[in-house]
């Protein structure tokens, strides 16, 4: 793939992250969503050493879309301690603290695959709140940020410079946990509307 065509997809992926974040923010300033403060800031910190883990290893335009992200999950944590959920269980608590204990094994090892690798299943971990709040409540997610996510993602794994396990494997893990996620709730909502 050229070096244009990696800009290109890379500006495509960060553009839909853009857009995905702001469907998301109206939805939320809507009173419709109501996002679970640890999950995203969770996003928050893993995006800082996933970011920072593409950029030395040379993802190049592809590290477009964790940018995005980095910027958008940091906004809707901040909104999230307003407007969002605040019920924080003992297993959101475990979610957080694996999360910080995978900054200082990053930090420790200076293995920017281990830190990925980590990341992927903190970020599997993270989704943890969102999951339990739209089970019960799958009227409270916003299906469009997780679809958009989706997509950007894909678009952002082919926009690498550099394709590695160090590289794409993070992105990976947000398609397939964003794809569990959105079909967990349209199921939810199925069965709810189908037992009213």
């Amino acid at each position: 793939m050229t070096g244009d065509t990696q800009i290109l997809l890379g500006a495509l992926a960060a553009l839909l992250g853009v857009a995905g974040y702001a469907f998301y923010f109206r939805s939320i300033f809507r009173g419709e969503t109501k996002p679970h403060f640890f999950t995203w800031f969770i996003y928050f910190l893993l995006d800082i050493i996933v970011f920072t883990a593409q950029v030395l290893n040379g993802a190049g335009p592809g590290a477009w879309v964790t940018l995005t992200g980095l910027i958008g999950t940091f906004c809707v944590s901040v909104v999230a301690l307003r407007q969002g959920k605040k019920n924080i269980r003992w297993s959101d608590w475990v979610s957080f603290v694996a999360a910080l204990i995978a900054i200082v094994l990053w930090r420790m090892t200076g293995d920017a695959l281990i830190a990925v690798i980590i990341a992927s299943v903190i970020n599997f971990l993270a989704m943890y709140p969102t999951f339990r709040k739209s089970f019960s409540r799958p009227e409270e997610e916003s299906i469009t940020i997780w679809l958009f996510d989706a997509v950007r993602f894909v678009i952002g794994i082919a926009a690498l410079s550099t394709l590695s396990l160090t590289t794409a494997l993070f992105p990976a893990a947000l398609v397939t946990g964003n794809a569990l996620l959105i079909l967990m709730i349209l199921v939810r909502r199925w069965q709810l509307t189908k037992t009213a």
